[in-house]
């Protein structure tokens, strides 16, 4: 508590001096017409008490600086006994009351006022948060919009609160008391000018280090000490990299190459990949054909599937590699996009950047045992796995899958779907026709199980047979199931008979011998003129060595009576 020894003197000395004259009075206090309100004054505090500063103002009664002109516990430090201060007179009814505060703000005030017309910064902080933004405090009260405070988007202002910062001085009108300030103004001004600078020494082809500023979802923006690069996820690997995250987090530091700059723009755009070696450069030596290895599928086309060997090198398997047997069927089965795979390398074309995968080169080839076990003209047993328009393919012991063509299906008859004779799952007997390991192919043969029935008939050979059709140029015979025979018009009798029009009738049956067969195109052709010519002169030769020799028409009359009687 300030001592208040002086004032209670005062008020002694004025009790004592009730009858002391106006004339007196005037003398004693004939300073204070020095003092008014709002006079401005250089004082020195003398004592400190519950009311506030007492002042020495060289006249009878100190002068007073009230506590309540400041928030409770923000007095100013410098206020204390013995220390000279300039105050303003607000007040003088009674004790005169001064106010350091006002002369203060009013300094500061001034000191703002000139910052402003220089277009300098001001120094303050900032006390709390109000709607839309800040107060701050640069010796007077400021206001600083949220989007002000900082380069980015603010949400927590708070973090902000009780910081520091040099801000520039937007808006200022002393009579409305009203000052708007900015950081971000000074921020962005600064960034401008050393993104200037950095864009004079900066080069293409240079190597440097930054720090990763901002991350998106197609790069990762580089601070390189005042302006920013960009460097896009195709950049960072020379894999593809499917997350940035994967590989960067904001405020690493990392090495890059000026891959561009653009300087009417301002951009620059900036390389990972380029700082290490292409991994193609050595996939031959890494990758040699033979090479059996774990790889991961990393997509799945129709046609096969892409195999990750290592980051940036990806192999192709396709899906006839996948197996040696239904290798299409097995690879759709089984390829699955992620999982993990064992394959061989068959071949690596670098200029392309290409490298080949195999599955089933990995597993002995049944092909190379094909020759042995399936020669041709073998008789083996096969379950029918799929049916075709175009036949049947057939799973033989070894593993392997063998065709049969429709064409091979029966001797006689022409078959038009596969289904009609054999069903998926059936067990069936066929024929190796001809192996082919070069192309990993089998043919085989139903039919051929069986002997071609066109080969029991040869030229000569008598055959009995129904019409089943007749046509302009002759009648055709079933010898048996399958097999027919042609008999032309010309040959359908003995008797001269029209070339154009068959003796023969649909249903009949019909004797006739066969004079013609082509066995590759299934084709015989028969004849009743022949067969009855040949019986003629058998029988003439019957009776030729006879003593009583009968006629030509005896000798007939004769063999139609034996035939009638039989």
């Amino acid at each position: 508590m300030a001592d208040n020894t002086n004032l209670d003197k005062e008020t002694t000395h004025f009790e004592e001096n009730e009858e002391m004259s106006m004339a007196d009075l005037m003398k004693e206090y004939g300073s204070a017409g020095n003092i008014s309100v709002g006079k401005e004054m250089d004082v020195t505090i003398i004592a400190e008490n519950e009311d506030g500063f007492m002042v020495d103002l060289g006249m009878k009664s100190e002068g007073l600086i009230p506590r309540t002109e400041f928030e409770e516990g923000k007095i100013p430090k410098e206020l204390k006994p013995g220390a000279a201060v300039k105050v303003k007179v607000i007040n003088m009814h009674g004790q005169p009351i001064l106010s350091y505060r006002e002369m203060v703000e009013k300094i500061q005030w001034d000191k703002v006022g000139q910052l402003f017309r220089e277009g300098k910064a001001v120094n303050g902080t900032i006390s709390k948060t109000v709607k839309g933004g800040f107060i701050v405090d640069v010796g007077v009260n400021a206001f600083l919009h949220i989007s002000q405070v900082d380069t980015s988007f603010v949400k927590d202002g708070e973090k902000y609160v009780g910081k520091t910062y040099a801000f520039a001085i937007t808006e200022f009108d002393r009579n409305e008391k009203e000052i708007v300030v900015s950081r971000r103004k000074l921020l962005e001004d600064e960034k401008s000018s050393k993104r200037a600078s950095a864009l004079e020494t900066i080069a293409e082809g240079q190597i440097v280090d930054g720090t990763v500023s901002k991350i998106t979802t197609f790069g990762a923006f580089i601070n390189l000490g005042g302006i920013d690069g960009l460097l896009h996820i195709g950049e960072m690997a020379w894999y593809k990299v499917k997350k940035v995250e994967d590989l960067l987090h904001q405020g690493q530091t990392v090495r890059v190459q000026i891959s561009k700059v653009d300087k009417v723009n301002g951009k620059i755009s900036l390389s990972m990949k380029n700082l290490t070696p292409h991994p193609w450069d050595s996939a031959v030596e890494r990758f040699p054909v033979g090479l059996i290895m774990k790889g991961k599928i990393t997509s799945v086309m129709d046609y096969g599937a892409f195999v990750e060997l290592e980051p940036g090198i990806e192999g192709l398997l396709h899906a006839s590699e996948y197996a040696w047997n239904d290798s299409e069927g097995e690879f759709k089965k089984n390829a699955r996009k992620g999982s993990e795979i064992e394959v061989k390398i068959i071949d690596v074309d670098k200029e392309n950047k290409k490298i080949s995968l195999s599955v089933k080169k990995i597993q002995a080839n049944p092909w190379d045992e094909a020759v042995r076990h399936y020669a041709p003209g073998a008789v083996v047993k096969g379950v029918v796995q799929t049916l075709m328009p175009f036949g049947a393919f057939v799973k033989l012991p070894e593993g392997i899958e063998g065709l049969v063509h429709i064409s091979d299906f029966s001797w006689t008859e022409r078959v038009k779907h596969p289904e009609d004779m054999i069903k998926k799952g059936q067990e069936i007997e066929v024929v190796v026709l001809e192996v082919n390991p070069s192309n990993e192919k089998i043919s085989l043969s139903i039919k051929h199980t069986k002997g071609d029935p066109y080969k029991k008939y040869k030229a000569g050979t008598v055959v009995t047979g129904k019409v089943v059709r007749v046509a302009e140029f002759g009648a055709f015979i079933e010898i048996e199931r399958g097999i027919e025979a042609l008999i032309k018009n010309s040959e359908a009798s003995s008797v001269k008979a029209d070339r154009n029009q068959s003796v023969l009738k649909e249903g009949e049956e019909v004797e006739a011998k066969i004079i013609k067969i082509d066995t590759r195109d299934r084709k015989i052709e028969a004849s009743v003129k022949k067969l009855e010519f040949d019986r003629e002169k058998e029988l003439v030769k019957k009776y030729a060595n006879q003593d009583d020799k009968p006629t030509l028409g005896e000798i007939l009359t004769e063999d139609s009576g034996e035939e009638e009687s039989v």
